[in-house]
Protein backbone atom coordinates (compact mmCIF):
# COMPACT_ATOMS: atom_id res chain seq x y z
CA UNK A 1 0.00 0.00 0.00
CA UNK A 2 2.77 2.43 0.97
CA UNK A 3 4.33 1.81 -2.86
CA UNK A 4 1.12 2.37 -4.23
CA UNK A 5 0.38 5.83 -1.89
CA UNK A 6 4.30 6.92 -2.97
CA UNK A 7 3.28 6.73 -6.93
CA UNK A 8 0.39 8.40 -6.57
CA UNK A 9 1.86 11.63 -5.09
CA UNK A 10 4.77 11.21 -7.15
CA UNK A 11 1.86 11.26 -10.25
CA UNK A 12 -0.24 13.49 -8.35
CA UNK A 13 2.01 15.88 -6.16
CA UNK A 14 -0.58 19.24 -6.34
CA UNK A 15 -3.13 16.84 -4.33
CA UNK A 16 -0.88 16.28 -1.42
CA UNK A 17 -2.52 18.58 0.67
CA UNK A 18 -5.98 16.98 0.41
CA UNK A 19 -3.89 13.76 0.67
CA UNK A 20 -3.23 14.87 4.56
CA UNK A 21 -6.65 16.04 4.79
CA UNK A 22 -8.29 13.78 4.33
CA UNK A 23 -6.29 10.74 6.48
CA UNK A 24 -6.37 13.10 9.12
CA UNK A 25 -9.73 13.72 8.85
CA UNK A 26 -10.48 9.83 9.02
CA UNK A 27 -8.24 9.29 11.71
CA UNK A 28 -9.98 11.49 14.11
CA UNK A 29 -14.12 10.39 13.09
CA UNK A 30 -15.52 8.28 15.38
CA UNK A 31 -16.83 6.01 12.59
CA UNK A 32 -13.51 5.25 9.91
CA UNK A 33 -10.90 6.05 12.71
CA UNK A 34 -11.01 2.70 14.65
CA UNK A 35 -9.58 1.62 11.12
CA UNK A 36 -7.81 4.17 9.87
CA UNK A 37 -4.59 4.37 11.55
CA UNK A 38 -2.50 7.72 12.53
CA UNK A 39 0.25 5.58 10.82
CA UNK A 40 -0.80 6.15 7.77
CA UNK A 41 -1.01 10.53 7.81
CA UNK A 42 2.73 9.98 9.45
CA UNK A 43 4.11 7.93 6.60
CA UNK A 44 1.83 10.43 4.23
CA UNK A 45 3.70 13.52 6.07
CA UNK A 46 7.18 12.19 6.27
CA UNK A 47 6.92 11.22 2.49
CA UNK A 48 5.66 14.20 1.36
CA UNK A 49 8.16 15.87 3.32
CA UNK A 50 11.05 14.30 2.20
CA UNK A 51 9.89 14.63 -1.14
CA UNK A 52 9.59 18.39 -0.59
CA UNK A 53 6.34 18.53 -2.41
CA UNK A 54 4.90 20.31 0.15
CA UNK A 55 7.16 21.96 3.22
CA UNK A 56 6.10 21.39 7.03
CA UNK A 57 4.60 24.81 7.81
CA UNK A 58 1.83 23.78 5.13
CA UNK A 59 1.76 19.95 6.32
CA UNK A 60 1.18 20.62 9.82
CA UNK A 61 -1.76 23.33 9.61
CA UNK A 62 -3.63 21.07 7.08
CA UNK A 63 -2.93 18.28 9.50
CA UNK A 64 -4.22 19.84 11.82
CA UNK A 65 -7.43 21.72 10.06
CA UNK A 66 -8.31 17.41 9.39
CA UNK A 67 -8.07 16.38 12.59
CA UNK A 68 -9.77 19.23 14.27
CA UNK A 69 -12.64 18.55 11.78
CA UNK A 70 -12.90 14.67 12.51
CA UNK A 71 -13.15 15.56 16.28
CA UNK A 72 -15.86 18.06 15.83
CA UNK A 73 -17.90 15.61 13.20
CA UNK A 74 -17.36 13.39 15.98
CA UNK A 75 -18.53 15.28 18.57
CA UNK A 76 -21.58 16.47 16.81
CA UNK A 77 -22.25 12.54 16.08
CA UNK A 78 -22.15 12.00 19.27
CA UNK A 79 -24.44 14.99 20.26
CA UNK A 80 -26.92 13.62 17.34
CA UNK A 81 -26.73 10.04 17.33
CA UNK A 82 -25.58 9.14 20.60
CA UNK A 83 -28.41 9.27 22.71
CA UNK A 84 -29.97 6.80 20.38
CA UNK A 85 -27.39 4.36 20.36
CA UNK A 86 -27.71 4.55 24.53
CA UNK A 87 -31.00 3.47 24.16
CA UNK A 88 -30.36 0.20 21.78
CA UNK A 89 -30.39 -3.41 23.55
CA UNK A 90 -26.47 -3.71 23.31
CA UNK A 91 -25.75 0.15 24.89
CA UNK A 92 -28.46 -0.94 27.63
CA UNK A 93 -26.85 -4.67 28.26
CA UNK A 94 -23.53 -2.16 29.20
CA UNK A 95 -24.85 0.45 31.34
CA UNK A 96 -23.13 0.56 33.98
CA UNK A 97 -20.14 0.57 32.10
CA UNK A 98 -21.19 3.66 30.36
CA UNK A 99 -22.55 5.76 33.00
CA UNK A 100 -19.04 5.06 34.82
CA UNK A 101 -16.94 6.37 31.94
CA UNK A 102 -19.86 9.32 31.52
CA UNK A 103 -19.21 10.36 35.32
CA UNK A 104 -15.42 10.09 34.55
CA UNK A 105 -15.84 12.40 30.96
CA UNK A 106 -17.99 15.01 32.78
CA UNK A 107 -15.11 15.16 35.43
CA UNK A 108 -12.23 15.98 33.36
CA UNK A 109 -13.90 17.02 30.39
CA UNK A 110 -11.65 19.16 28.52
CA UNK A 111 -8.69 17.54 30.00
CA UNK A 112 -9.78 14.20 28.47
CA UNK A 113 -10.07 16.09 25.00
CA UNK A 114 -6.17 17.21 25.06
CA UNK A 115 -5.25 13.43 26.41
CA UNK A 116 -7.12 11.75 24.08
CA UNK A 117 -5.70 13.35 21.27
CA UNK A 118 -2.00 12.12 22.02
CA UNK A 119 -3.54 8.30 22.61
CA UNK A 120 -4.13 6.92 18.82
CA UNK A 121 -6.58 4.18 20.33
CA UNK A 122 -9.01 6.03 21.87
CA UNK A 123 -8.58 9.47 19.80
CA UNK A 124 -11.63 8.62 17.67
CA UNK A 125 -13.91 7.68 20.69
CA UNK A 126 -13.32 10.78 22.96
CA UNK A 127 -15.07 13.29 20.46
CA UNK A 128 -17.89 11.25 20.71
CA UNK A 129 -18.11 10.15 23.96
CA UNK A 130 -17.94 13.85 25.43
CA UNK A 131 -20.77 14.79 22.69
CA UNK A 132 -22.87 12.18 24.15
CA UNK A 133 -21.82 13.70 27.85
CA UNK A 134 -23.02 17.14 28.98
CA UNK A 135 -20.19 18.96 27.35
CA UNK A 136 -21.02 22.25 25.97
CA UNK A 137 -19.99 22.71 22.11
CA UNK A 138 -17.88 25.68 22.90
CA UNK A 139 -15.94 24.22 25.43
CA UNK A 140 -15.11 21.26 23.56
CA UNK A 141 -14.16 23.32 20.42
CA UNK A 142 -11.68 25.50 22.45
CA UNK A 143 -10.43 22.22 24.43
CA UNK A 144 -10.05 20.57 20.81
CA UNK A 145 -7.96 23.66 19.16
CA UNK A 146 -5.92 23.45 21.88
CA UNK A 147 -5.36 19.86 21.64
CA UNK A 148 -4.49 19.79 18.24
CA UNK A 149 -2.36 22.53 17.90
CA UNK A 150 -0.14 20.52 20.84
CA UNK A 151 -0.81 17.66 19.00
CA UNK A 152 0.49 19.37 15.11
CA UNK A 153 3.83 20.89 17.53
CA UNK A 154 4.43 16.83 18.14
CA UNK A 155 3.53 16.16 14.35
CA UNK A 156 5.95 18.47 12.75
CA UNK A 157 8.88 16.96 15.24
CA UNK A 158 7.97 13.51 14.18
CA UNK A 159 8.17 14.47 10.52
CA UNK A 160 11.23 16.52 11.02
CA UNK A 161 12.76 13.66 12.96
CA UNK A 162 11.77 10.42 11.65
CA UNK A 163 11.77 12.11 7.59
CA UNK A 164 15.53 12.85 8.72
CA UNK A 165 16.27 9.49 9.57
CA UNK A 166 14.70 7.86 5.97
CA UNK A 167 15.99 10.81 4.00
Amino acid sequence: MLENLENFLEMNAELAWLLILIFAFLESFILSGVIVSAAILFTTCIFIYNAEVLPLYLIVPIAILGAHLGDMCGFVFGKTIGPNLLSTKFMKKREKVIKRAQKFLDKTGSYTVILGRFVPAIRPIVPFLLGISDMKIIRFYIADVIACLCWGVGLALLVTGIGSIFN
